[in-house]
């Protein structure tokens, strides 16, 4: 019976997040959690604590097998196999819940901290191993609710915190019926409730840059077909050709399959329609003496690069790649091994205004923007292609929302296939192109903006409090 519950409370989880977008159920998610691994032996903590993360990334992230069976060459078997040793691997830091979970409804305050403080260490950590995985993290699925108030002062980790927080006081109140809980839980709920449906009004700016965003729905088996080369180029060119005059043109992630060079139609063409007032934002490899680089390529009247610094392992890198390639070689598996971009590079700007890159999978980092003045926006071109028509694109264009709350920045969005999206400071898409959608997205951003908390000092907050619940922990253990 625990089992259903924990399969009903991941998909309670999952259901929080986009398409969906039932916010509210994450809490019942965690209340249910909670009651499961409240009165139970440590063992079948642990193994109950497991079962619910693996659930939750299984019901969440089963889309990764979409692109392995697609694009990666594998089985039915085969893609399954590398799937659940995926999400095996990303829902072990989740044991930490259950080695330092004390029951909620004894010692009061504490308990209710800690559970909240242990299930934030667990999401950093899981954004750090292996070269992190921030996905399904509880903070990406609060935005357009009352948390708006708090992304841009803490970001998204304290969301989780607080959550979760909220979530353990609605578990005692259940669970031990005491006035002063009933009453706190009533207060958070009706606090929450009342601003759930709220939206921000667009306020005017003086300063705006115009902007076109190209949405070719071109997937990766056409872009990597040598056959449709000459068509995808045809293609871009075409656009580019009757494209009216913006400040900034974006096109998507990695566009053409081939290192970028000064040798055919489409870089002259690019070239020739770009300057210091017209900017040409586009997606491809680059070659530095001996290093490969999924770079977005800014044309002005001259050509800037960013290099990806956070890579997908196994999709652009491999880790342990001369084991690995062994590996490779026995079972037919193609592996890429793209280097990382330097983590500090040369700021890019148009005018006086600065462009901050995010490529595709470091939407979900929020440390790789260097926000530092008031004049910015967001760029972010991706391929959410390689996941056909699951989740992944859905979930990740909220992930970039909670990126705008943050930092106070508007974000013009270019996926190949869709999302693509113009995203404004309070996280609300203001215009977008669905999936599978050939399309263009024209207009003005504002980019007079203040810089937010969270932009100054990032985690700082987070960290201190996981500093200081860890220290009384260790002090009152001591004593």
């Amino acid at each position: 019976m625990k089992l259903f519950y924990l399969l009903f409370s991941a998909a309670l989880y999952v259901l929080s997040y986009s398409p969906f977008d039932y916010k509210i159920l994450i809490f019942l998610s965690l209340v249910i959690f909670l009651k499961v691994i409240e009165d139970v032996s440590l063992t079948n903590k642990i193994t109950y604590t497991f079962i619910y993360a693996f659930f939750i990334h299984a019901l969440g992230v089963s889309w990764v097998s979409e692109s392995l069976i697609t694009y990666g060459l594998m089985g039915l078997a085969g893609s399954i196999f590398v799937t659940v040793f995926f999400i095996t691997i990303v829902s072990i830091p989740y044991i930490l819940i259950a080695l330092f979970h004390k029951p909620i409804t004894k010692n009061g305050i504490y308990n209710i901290n800690l559970i909240a403080v242990i299930f934030l260490a667990v999401e950093y950590i899981k954004s750090l191993l292996f070269g992190g995985f921030p996905w399904l993290l509880i903070g990406n699925s609060q935005n357009g609710t009352i948390f708006n108030l708090v992304y841009p002062v803490f970001g998204s980790y304290m969301v989780s915190y607080i959550v979760v927080l909220a979530a353990s006081v609605f578990y005692k109140a259940i669970h031990i019926k005491q006035k002063q809980y009933i009453l706190l839980s009533i207060i958070l709920g009706s606090t929450y409730l009342l601003t759930y449906f709220q939206s921000n009004k667009e306020v005017k700016y003086n300063n705006h840059i115009s902007f076109t965003i190209f949405q070719p729905n071109i997937y990766p088996d056409k872009t990597y077909d040598a056959d449709e080369y000459q068509n995808i180029v045809s293609q871009y060119i075409r656009f580019l050709d009757e494209k009216k005059s913006t400040d900034l043109t974006i096109l998507p992630e990695a566009i053409t399959p081939y290192v970028l060079n000064n040798n055919n139609k489409l870089f002259e063409k690019l070239m020739m329609m770009s300057n210091n007032t017209n900017t040409i934002i586009a997606g491809f490899f680059t070659k530095s003496k001996n290093d490969y680089f999924n770079s977005m390529v800014f044309f002005s009247d001259k050509v800037d690069y960013y290099h990806k610094r956070k890579l997908v392992p196994f999709g652009e890198y491999t880790p342990w790649y001369d084991v690995f390639i062994k590996l490779s070689d026995s079972l037919d598996i193609p592996l890429s091994n793209l280097t990382h971009g330097p983590f500090s590079q040369e700021d890019i700007f148009f005018n006086n205004t600065k462009l901050l890159p995010l490529i595709c999978f470091e939407s979900t980092f929020p440390n790789l923007l260097k926000s530092n003045i008031e004049n910015e926006i967001i760029i972010n071109i991706s391929n959410d292609g390689w996941f056909g028509n699951s989740l992944a694109p859905y979930q990740h264009l909220q992930i970039t929302q909670v990126r705008a709350l943050e930092f106070n920045r508007y974000i013009l969005r270019a996926a190949n296939t869709g999302l693509s999206a113009v995203i404004n400071n309070h996280g609300e898409i203001i215009e977008y192109i669905p999936i599978n959608r050939k399309g263009t997205i024209s207009g003005f951003v504002p980019i007079n903006l203040g810089r937010s908390f969270y932009s100054r000092y990032g985690d700082i907050c987070v960290l201190m409090l996981l500093f200081l619940t860890l220290l009384s922990k260790g002090l009152i253990r001591q004593k």
